[in-house]
């Protein structure tokens, strides 16, 4: 499968821009993943999609560690690396569309329940902005939609 952007339009690599929650009711929470998250997502024109994102105030860990694969991470307060988890999200894999849906069809994540899962996610176009949908989900009890802005990344 290799796409052109004119065949498929989300091809490239886009910027998180925010995030928001919309709860049963119509009310929004503006930054349901802090002030400042950041991150990527990219699609590929051979199919392979990848996005990474955290919130934007995440604190450095503590000590010395400076990657998972060092001994050091495990000097590191079991709170400071839980914390650094829930705030981080990545996954990777396939990606199909169907007119203003994406599915993407995790093969590896940050998250291991992810792997094998088709996550669904509503699309819009409008202009060099992209508004990612999820289907609703339960967060705190609550089912609550999650809508992603991206930007485009121009190349340089």
């Amino acid at each position: 499968m290799n796409l052109s952007t004119q065949d498929n339009p989300l091809i490239g690599t886009w910027k998180l821009s925010s995030v928001t929650a919309i709860l049963p009711d119509g009310k929004i929470e503006p930054e349901a993943f802090g002030a400042n998250p950041t991150g990527y997502i990219t699609y590929t024109p051979e199919g392979k999609m990848m996005v990474i994102f955290s919130r934007g105030d995440r604190p450095p860990l503590s000590g010395n560690a400076r990657s998972t694969l060092s001994k050091a991470i495990h000097s590191v307060p079991i709170e400071e690396r839980a914390q650094a988890f829930t705030t981080f999200n990545a996954y990777a894999g396939r990606y199909t569309i169907n007119e203003n849906t994406v599915t993407h069809h995790v093969e590896v994540a940050s998250m291991p329940n992810r792997i094998g899962q088709n996550l669904t996610r509503v699309f819009t176009l409008d202009g060099n902005r992209i508004k990612l949908k999820t289907p609703p989900s339960k967060s705190d009890d609550v089912p609550k939609i999650f809508e992603l802005i991206w930007e485009r990344v121009e190349i340089e």
